[in-house]
């Protein structure tokens, strides 16, 4: 009877350590699990901010009347990651004198090509362009009064308030390296009034 009673005793200690083992290895199962969905979402976070979008702040009315000083946007940093900038996107670049200030402004001269402004107008390799998107006269043409050629990797940016713009017409910003470039400006968070995807 003591024997049986001792064998019985020795099972269930047995079945007691077994479960506890199991115990552990469930915990340490849903341990990792939980672990790597946490490192896997700060990783496509990360991503995102670094290479997907970021928020910035219009400063300045060089922009008006399509941006306002003060607007919230977000700008696409992985646009121009799958293409090239393309005339009159507008973008956030920044400053070479500022590592957390960037401008925004409009893409008006691509790489290669020659931008000369005279007679209040923009031309582009001898040719007047008739679609640009602010109708204003060009009082100011800079260094582009001579013409400016933009090597493979530069571009020309004007504001669309183009009399109240400092831009690549002037030799403290002059042209744009692709590589200045922070993306596309594609959306504005506030005022919630003009709240919405932004145009061309």
């Amino acid at each position: 009877m003591l024997n049986r009673r001792r064998r019985d005793a020795m099972k269930s200690a047995a079945r007691h350590n077994k479960k506890r083992e199991f115990d552990i290895r469930k915990f340490f199962r849903e341990f990792g699990s939980w672990l790597l969905t946490i490192l896997i979402a700060s990783i496509l976070g990360y991503s995102l901010i670094q290479f997907g979008g970021q928020t910035i702040t219009m400063i300045g009315e060089s922009m008006t009347n399509v941006l306002e000083n003060g607007d919230q946007l977000i700008v696409s940093k992985i646009s121009y990651a799958v293409s090239e900038p393309k005339r009159y996107d507008i973008v956030a670049f920044k400053l070479r004198k500022s590592d957390e200030y960037y401008n925004v402004k409009r893409v008006i001269g691509l790489p290669g090509e020659t931008v000369k402004i005279m007679n209040g107008r923009i031309f582009i390799n001898d040719v007047e362009l008739d679609d640009v998107p602010f109708d204003e006269y060009i009082m100011t043409a800079g260094v582009a009064e001579q013409g400016v050629t933009l090597a493979d990797n530069e571009y020309f940016l004007m504001g669309d308030n183009c009399n109240n713009s400092e831009d690549s017409r002037f030799s403290n910003i002059g042209n744009v390296l692709n590589t200045e470039l922070l993306g596309k400006v594609v959306y504005r968070i506030s005022p919630r009034e003009t709240k919405g995807p932004i145009g061309n």
